[in-house]
């Protein structure tokens, strides 16, 4: 942002620091860009620095860019963010126009939060900031990035008001002094960025948890992200299939689904079921953690259990059953022992939204049924089907009461008082025979 009038531009001269004698003497060509950031504009400014073979060192202005600060981005670490994307921008657009090969391109911020941003290799960002991290990495890798301090960065002249008869007295034509300096990034701090304040940084995603490899410390809280049994079940096929590739990996090395991946193969049905006991296995675990407790002890269920009654046993994948006296009935063990479901987790209210479905939005015998034929037993079936019936869209559709449309007024002659045969007449004969 300049403060200048037609005749402090007239009189502003240009040093020209380059001949083609310069050129084609050049040992080295550098291309060095600086960028900063204020509340009102962001800028970046390019030098092209040329190093002859006797070491001297020609440090040229080559393009310099202000704009107004985005009024998206309301604080200074995502304002510097912002500059230095128009940095990246900037040499990837002067890389592009030059007739020159340029040997490297150095980057430069007096913002040590956006390196710490740059160099992160560990943690996650936002998506405003992740964007234009990966728009900076797409065409600089973060080891070109370097630190510069706020007096020695001459776009810092860019985002100040400075009058433009007054460009001459600073560094933004020239460059920084030790730019001239024939090892030029040596002079400036070489390390490698640690994010600041990573835990108070509200751009700074959370940690991603490492969850363990038993089943039970998944978590069912995770599940009430998902609004449908299928997206459940599907999600956890892959998580599964993941694992299972990333631990198997030695194993599978002949195969084609090796560690993390997204793997384009349809899944079997041995997945899903795989799939569908670590669900319920993880609900059960926290709800019924006292039955577990009870039944590996060879102890009896508590009395103010609600599974007393259903004398609950535990089968070969660990999964809570109900018992019976149906174990030499010739029937699959889903229809002769049915998995046990809490009635108020996420996971029946899917399980009854599902199996809803299946059977056509009918009424609550048939979900009840349907469940219990898939092999499920919800605890309270009858309030949690009702419950999710009573919020079903199509079922308020189709069972809706019918609309009554309003009666208009009586006719006039409907409502007067005339007597009999006034206005209907009445024949009592039947046909004459008339002859001549």
């Amino acid at each position: 942002m300049w403060k200048h009038s037609l005749q402090d531009l007239s009189e502003l001269k240009i040093p020209r620091a380059y001949t083609p004698s310069t050129l084609s003497t050049a040992q080295r060509k550098e291309l060095h860009v600086f960028s900063d950031a204020s509340v009102k504009a962001i800028a970046a400014v390019a030098y092209l620095k040329v190093i002859r073979s006797n070491g001297e060192c020609h440090v040229g202005f080559v393009l310099g860019k202000a704009k107004l600060a985005p009024s998206s981005a309301h604080t200074i670490p995502r304002l510097e963010l912002s500059a230095a994307v128009l940095a990246v921008e900037m040499a990837e657009l002067v890389a592009g126009k030059l007739d020159i090969s340029v040997d490297t391109i150095q980057f430069y911020t007096d913002s040590k939060v956006v390196l710490g941003y740059i160099y992160n290799q560990t943690r996650r960002f936002y998506v405003y900031v992740c964007n234009r991290i990966q728009r900076i990495r797409k065409f600089a890798k973060p080891e070109q990035w370097h630190y510069v301090c706020t007096t020695q960065n001459p776009a810092d002249h860019a985002t100040q008001s400075v009058p433009a008869a007054e460009l001459t007295s600073t560094s933004w034509l020239t460059g920084p002094p030790f730019l001239s300096q024939p090892e030029g990034v040596s002079s400036v701090e070489e390390e490698s960025y640690e994010l600041i304040d990573s835990d108070f940084d509200t751009e700074v995603g959370s940690h991603a948890t490492a969850l363990s490899a038993h089943p039970s410390d998944l978590g069912s809280h995770r599940f009430e992200r998902f609004s449908s049994w299928k997206s459940l079940l599907r999600a956890i096929t892959i998580l599964t299939h993941i694992t299972q590739t990333k631990r198997g990996a030695a194993k599978a090395k002949q195969e084609t689904c090796r560690g993390w991946h997204q793997c384009k193969k349809p899944h079997t049905v041995q997945e899903f079921l795989k799939a569908e006991a670590l669900i319920i296995f993880c609900v059960q675990k926290e709800t019924c953690n006292k039955e577990f407790a009870c039944l590996e002890g060879n102890k009896s269920i508590p009395k103010d259990s609600p599974l007393r009654k259903l004398n609950p046993q535990v089968d070969d994948q660990g999964l809570l059953r109900i018992g019976g006296r149906l174990n030499n009935m010739d029937l699959d063990t889903r229809e002769k022992f049915p998995l046990i479901i809490p009635g108020r987790s996420h996971v029946a209210v899917l399980l009854v939204r599902h199996y809803h479905e299946m059977v056509h939005y009918q009424g609550r015998i048939f979900t009840e049924g349907s469940l219990r034929s898939a092999g499920f037993w919800i605890i309270g079936a009858k309030r949690c089907v009702n419950s999710v019936l009573h919020k079903c869209v199509v079922c308020r559709k189709l069972r809706g009461r019918a609309s009554e449309q309003k009666m208009a007024d009586l006719h006039s002659d409907r409502l007067s008082t005339e007597p009999p045969f006034t206005y209907v007449g009445l024949d009592m004969f039947g046909p004459w025979a008339v002859t001549t």
